[in-house]
């Protein structure tokens, strides 16, 4: 019979979707899957079976990309709601909506029950705080699914480990004695095997076998459990916050940001990132915000370099590598779109030099912690490069590239197409060296330092 190799074995192994579908598709092999039901006919613990139940602890959303794996494969699993958790609410209308989504699909729902929340500490005081919460449940999950039938302890401690009853309120108990003497059980608690893992439970194949897992581990990316648990944090406050955006743009109200310009163009402009810088700069975290908004504008810029080389001026991929990555040259890739458009920076990006001379000075403080900058210069600088962004956007739209080579504009006329040789960037360069801020010499030694990206006809290029 063959093994699977253990993550211990297997450095890959990262808590992925891939993954979970590998282990459900080798479970299935081996094990007819069932739910709680098992509690209600003694006899059922005697055949072979695998419960595979989920506590979500942390992301709903998670656990529904679980349940349509499961779901395609004709597999029916347990997943408890936490109600008292901090990391969802489950009566938020999309959480719930998702909840009700994982009972669809045919999977059965559970309440994930925290005893500390309550304060119990006896057996007697259990089944009130039980019903209690289970009645909100069924309210939440309304006709969808059968109701709730079981539950399970979150965080157990010792009392909840010693509540060993088949059923309490009428519902089973994911710990019962019975289960804990008879079925192998492993978890993947805090985003590891606790006791030991799924693929040796299966290695090893016991009798019967209850799978634990918590859906926030089990992801497209692999990653360590803190930094799952971070961005699973970060995604929904991100998603808080685009509700309350929203409910202010459906009742016609001011979303007072300070960032004015920015607010209403980077959506928009950058349609998967947009937003997100401007929740960056909303946190407090405006430095980074800006520096990050200034990379976006200069590897636009670069992009637009790049395409103008290699199309109009016939240019290889190490002379254009060369040219815009060069410490040498150190090349401004917005001055060298002015010159490519045979204008001024002020035309091109529409504010004055001096402006733009003030946010490359901004940065470069930023980048090398040379210099701070007050909130109120900050926002104003964000502001101006969100406009900057747009301007080169709109700038782009009216530059088509020919397949000659030759650049048009919907307005004004373009430098002609050089000869496609290896001279035809040294020679450009050599051209708008007065505008680039680029000498002689810094040009050669440059040329000198890539002999063979630009040779002319078999020899290095000469000016």
């Amino acid at each position: 019979m063959n093994t699977i190799a253990a993550p211990s074995s297997n450095p890959t192994f990262g808590f992925t979707l891939q993954e979970y579908q590998a282990l459900l598709i080798e479970t299935l092999i081996k094990y007819r899957c069932v739910g709680f039901e098992v509690l209600d006919e003694p006899d059922m613990l005697r055949d072979n079976f695998c419960i595979l139940r989920h506590d979500i602890d942390m992301s709903p959303a998670c656990a529904l990309d679980l349940a349509k794996l499961e779901s395609a494969l004709g597999i029916r699993t347990t997943y408890t709601v936490l109600l008292t958790g901090e990391f969802y609410n489950p009566f938020e209308v999309s959480t719930c909506k998702t909840i009700q989504a994982i009972s669809a699909l045919g999977h059965d729902i559970g309440l994930h029950f925290d005893a500390t929340w309550h304060g119990i500490n006896s057996e007697a005081d259990l089944e009130d705080a039980i019903t209690w919460e289970a009645n909100m449940l069924n309210r939440l999950l309304g006709p969808v699914g059968g109701g709730v039938r079981m539950f399970s302890f979150h965080n157990t401690t010792p009392f909840s480990m010693s509540c060993k009853q088949t059923h309490y309120a009428g519902l089973r108990n994911a710990y019962a004695g019975v289960l804990q003497e008879q079925v192998s059980y492993t978890s993947d608690s805090n985003g590891y095997w606790i006791h030991r893992s799924w693929v040796n439970v299966l290695n090893e194949r016991p009798a019967r076998i209850q799978v634990l897992t918590h859906p926030e581990w089990w992801t497209e990316k692999k990653g360590e459990p803190a930094e799952k648990v971070c961005q699973h944090l970060d995604s929904r406050s991100r998603i808080v916050w685009t509700g309350y955006c929203d409910s202010l743009a459906s009742t016609g109200r001011n979303n007072k940001t300070g960032v004015v310009d920015a607010f209403a163009i980077l959506p928009a402009l950058v349609p998967e990132d947009g937003a997100d810088l401007l929740y960056t700069w909303l946190c407090g975290n405006c430095e980074e915000a800006f520096i990050d908004l200034y990379c976006r504008v200069e590897r636009k810029s670069r992009r637009l370099c790049r395409k103008y080389f290699r199309t109009a001026l016939r240019a290889s991929s190490n002379q254009v590598n060369a040219v815009l990555s060069d410490c040498t040259l150190r090349l401004d890739p917005i001055a060298v779109l002015a010159c490519i458009a045979n204008e001024n920076i002020e035309t091109l990006l529409g504010c004055s030099l001096v402006r733009y001379q003030s946010l490359k000075k901004l940065r470069h403080g930023l980048v090398h912690g040379s210099a701070s900058a007050p909130k109120a210069t900050l926002q104003t600088h964000f502001n101006l490069l969100a406009l900057l962004m747009q301007n080169l956007v709109n700038w782009a739209s009216t530059h088509t590239l020919d397949a000659t080579g030759a650049v048009k504009l919907t307005t004004r006329n373009m430098p002609k197409t050089l000869k496609a040789t290896g001279d035809a960037l040294p020679n450009w360069l050599k051209k708008h060296m007065k505008e680039l801020d680029v000498s002689d010499g810094t040009l050669r030694k440059f040329l000198a330092r890539y002999p063979n990206a630009f040779a002319a006809n078999g020899k290095s290029s000469t000016l």
